[in-house]
């Protein structure tokens, strides 16, 4: 994928659940989002607004962009894990 569309909640939160249990990311609850994904290894986080139905594609390319710019995962695994 060249870039991403507006995704539906249910289908990022489990990409954010398997990025929990087998990448270096922490959930945290609570803040002006629902949830905060932070890095385990930089110390880094990024607000998640999982409050809505639908996440947009900015919020979806910056999650993206992040992930990479911190070494938990490369673009393709997480393209590998919306499908």
């Amino acid at each position: 994928m060249s870039g991403y569309g507006d995704i539906k909640t249910k289908n990022f939160l489990n990409v954010i659940k398997w990025l929990a249990s087998n990448k270096g990311v922490e959930i945290k609850k609570g803040g002006r989002h629902n949830i905060k994904a932070s890095c385990i290894h930089t110390g880094e986080s990024y607000p998640l607004p999982t409050s809505h139905r639908i996440i947009n594609k900015y919020v979806l390319n910056g999650f993206v962009s992040w992930l990479v710019k911190n070494g938990i995962c490369t673009k393709e695994e997480f393209d590998e894990r919306l499908k």
